[in-house]
């Protein structure tokens, strides 16, 4: 058996296309997360992978509840709440009471977070381009167009396996 590595040495030459888009994944997160460490919170800690993925989920749904960002990022509720005491204590996020239920608080980025953000957001653009480095447009269009569609068929299959 060979193991996979995150270089690539010693990969099988026919790697499962699954197998691929894990390693894929991971190699991006790991270089994004490389370059964001270098990035930090207004008292100097540097800002985690937790933190980043929260204030990007905020920004996408701001007015979300911590349940809401929670299903979106596939994290606990507490672990969300946590992160997001760590953010609010930064003044980078605020959290808001619902106006129809005081019991439920909404979460909105502060100002001071639009600069990291914006950085965040240049260094997806970075690694997305070191990524794709080599892949002519019309390649990249194709691969794009490809992955499209096995997103669809694996969202139609599953709608097609959920109880009615």
């Amino acid at each position: 058996m060979v193991t996979i590595d995150d270089s690539g040495r010693g990969a099988p030459p026919n790697r499962r296309f699954a197998t691929q888009v894990v390693l894929i994944t991971k190699l991006l997160r790991k270089r994004f997360d490389q370059r964001a460490r270098s990035m930090s919170l207004s008292d100097g800690k540097p800002l985690t992978r937790a933190q980043w993925r929260v204030l990007a989920a905020i920004y996408v749904r701001e007015g979300a509840t911590q349940r809401e960002i929670a299903e979106m990022l596939e994290i606990g509720t507490v672990t969300t709440g946590q992160t997001i005491d760590r953010l609010e204590a930064a003044q980078w996020v605020e959290r808001r009471p619902d106006q129809a239920d005081r019991r439920v608080n909404r979460l909105y980025l502060m100002p001071q977070a639009m600069p990291t953000l914006e950085r965040l957001g240049l260094l997806d653009d970075r690694v997305d381009q070191t990524a794709m480095a080599g892949i002519s447009p019309a390649d990249m269009e194709r691969l794009t167009s490809l992955l499209e569609t096995i997103i669809t068929n694996l969202l139609s299959a599953a709608d097609e396996t959920e109880p009615r």
